[in-house]
């Protein structure tokens, strides 16, 4: 509806306050499908909570970054989320895995074994 927005901040908060890994995501986004790559790798996919806002429109993407970004204080793409706190986004895991302790982080938050 042109000129109405809904304040999505509760929302927000029960999406990054679920337990557990949470990725703030798109799916039209390179880094979003890097850090899914990563996932399907490790066999993790269906352990990460993907919240996806590639197929809404793009005043609806920015309302949703706006209240990330307002809750959390990102609006990255990707953002990962552990137990309600920001844990990485998509330079971080890169990074951990360029210097090869990615395993040990994902072993950190439960994820591996």
């Amino acid at each position: 509806m042109d000129g109405f927005q809904i304040d999505h901040s509760g929302m927000t908060r029960d999406i990054v306050a679920r337990p557990g890994v949470v990725q703030f995501s798109a799916d039209w986004c390179p880094d979003c499908q890097y850090v899914n790559s990563i996932w399907t790798k490790f066999d993790l996919l269906e352990k990460v909570f993907i919240f996806d806002i590639g197929s809404y429109s793009k005043v609806d993407q920015e309302m949703w970054r706006a209240n990330f970004q307002e809750v959390t204080g990102s609006r990255n793409l990707p953002t990962i989320f552990v137990d309600g706190k920001i844990w990485a986004t998509e330079k971080e895991i890169h990074d951990w895995e360029d210097n090869g302790i990615l395993e040990d982080k994902l072993k950190i938050i439960g994820l591996l074994k």
